[in-house]
């Protein structure tokens, strides 16, 4: 073999192992390393009133409220959560919630598992903590890091969940732990001012600021047959990371849990949702008790009072939703309500959507007792319904 023959020869063997040895580093780190992705989609003690002195909620030069004091105690409450999960790209939606390499060999040499994070609240000082169920799904199997506000590191251990309202409690092993104040939503204002506190793209502990924009909105995020939406909409920017985080008024009061945005570009458009806190305390109070959530049914399919509608039932204002159907042997049933009557409150709160009712009556544990205000043959009557449970 002629000399340059054999240096050919080597040139091409040398080569042949640089490409070998770059297989092997590319498949070696795709099915060691995670994938982190992030989801858009997040004793205890409530408070009296304001929970901090008037030296805490100062007024700017520009007459608006400085949130420094609240700011500051708030986020001691917030955690960070991140956990692993298996991936499987046939299984896993390809949407902004879960990010995926698209690169030639992601395709070839998929990797195994997935980094997911999100934020979550401290409601007890023994270290119970409220998410979102899409915050800590599909770790069954998968490790839950909490990292608190002062940079401990714990693992939590999953208490309950509820797909229904995308809620879930979690709990780490700790004491004398900061802790929110919760609220009552029931009071919340569209205008009033909030603060939404939680990690949005990994950014620990950030705060923004802004107001209600709306409430009782129903978005059809949840991906739950049973889903329960009636979330309050603000406008403080809530982003990818900020899924469990907190909602707090400007006395620094939990009133909600962060859980979706709306938008077109993934990033925050001012259409932020959160689960009022009523709800979010009541789920977290069952699943600590009992394990489970036990909620009120009432039996009833209902649409919402429409113009024409009101005119023919003679109702001197649009306002409730009406009976359409009971089921047999329901609390509706039982409690003396009949098709075409249209319930106008719930305990003394208006209903004048459906979930509105679903709402209300889903705050109630069977056995409770809800007292319903109905339009029936052009005047108002009274029932007083023990709601039943729903098998």
């Amino acid at each position: 073999m002629q000399l340059h023959q054999k240096i050919l020869t080597g040139v091409l063997l040398i080569l042949t192992g640089v490409m070998v040895g770059m297989l092997f580093m590319i498949y070696y780190a795709g099915i060691t390393s995670t994938e982190r992705t992030e989801l858009r989609i997040t004793e205890i003690q409530r408070g009296a009133g304001t929970p901090f002195g008037t030296d805490e909620f100062q007024v700017a030069p520009a007459g608006l409220p400085s949130f420094r004091g609240i700011a500051a105690t708030v986020n001691e409450s917030v955690v960070y959560i991140e956990t692993e999960v298996p991936v499987n790209r046939r299984q896993v939606p390809d949407d902004g919630n879960h990010d995926f390499d698209d690169s030639t060999w992601d395709r070839f040499f998929p990797r195994r598992r997935a980094s997911t994070i999100g934020s979550g609240v401290l409601v007890s000082a023994d270290g119970y903590i409220i998410t979102n169920n899409h915050v800590i799904a599909g770790t069954d199997e998968g490790p839950i890091r909490v990292t608190l506000h002062d940079k401990r590191v714990f693992n939590a251990k999953v208490i309950g969940r509820d797909p229904s309202t995308d809620l879930a409690t979690i709990k780490i092993d700790s004491h004398n732990l900061p802790h929110a104040v919760i609220g009552n939503s029931d009071y919340v204002e569209v205008g009033d001012w909030v603060l939404a506190v939680g990690n949005p793209f990994r950014l620990r502990s950030t705060v923004t600021a802004g107001i209600v924009s709306a409430l009782g909105r129903n978005v059809d995020i949840i991906a739950d047959q049973m889903r329960i939406e009636s979330f309050i909409q603000t406008d403080a920017a809530i982003n990818r990371g900020n899924s469990g985080g907190a909602l707090v008024n400007q006395f620094g009061e939990l009133i909600g849990i962060n859980t979706a945005i709306a938008t077109e570009n993934g990033g925050n458009q001012g259409y932020g949702f959160a689960i009022p806190i009523n709800m979010a305390f009541k789920i977290t109070q069952d699943l600590i008790e009992y394990g489970e959530v036990r909620r009120g049914f009432l039996g009833v399919n209902i649409v919402s009072v429409s113009q024409e509608r009101a005119n023919q039932l003679g109702m001197p204002r649009i306002e409730g939703v009406e009976i359409v159907n009971i089921l047999r042997n329901s609390s509706a049933e039982t409690g003396g309500l009949r098709n075409n009557d249209v319930i106008l409150s719930v305990d003394g709160f208006n209903v004048n959507e459906a979930n509105h009712l679903q709402e209300r009556v889903a705050l109630r544990r069977p056995g409770d007792e809800v007292t319903l205000e109905i339009w029936r043959n052009g005047r108002v009557m009274q029932f007083d319904v023990p709601l039943s449970g729903l098998n």
